[in-house]
């Protein structure tokens, strides 16, 4: 359960990172607090169903998708406008997090 929540941890950071909103902002669009997105982000609570269900569907309606790895990571597909400049115009960009990548913050 730990290694499910802090991937889940790991795709909210990731997202808001993308869309560029702040954890208030992310808050106030789920309706939680910006306390609880913290905690969320920490990987230090356990989400309710019904959280997960309003995050992911954000996350489609933001035009991005997660890939579950074996590994316990993770692939995440989205617009390619998210990327920023510096990425090719493909609609299929990916990027890999693994367990033990990268700094997200």
């Amino acid at each position: 359960m730990r290694r499910e929540r802090l991937a889940f941890a790991a795709k909210i950071r990731m997202t808001r990172a993308l869309i560029g909103w702040s954890q208030t902002e992310l808050a106030q669009r789920v309706g939680l607090t910006q306390r609880c997105v913290h905690q969320l982000e920490r990987g230090d609570t356990e989400p309710r169903r019904a959280t997960v269900r309003v995050i992911e569907l954000l996350w489609l309606e933001q035009g991005i998708q997660f890939e579950d790895l074996a590994d316990g990571g993770f692939r995440v597909s989205a617009r390619p406008d998210l990327f920023g400049a510096g990425v090719a115009g493909d609609a299929d960009a990916m990027v890999d997090r693994r367990r033990g990548g990268a700094n997200d913050h």
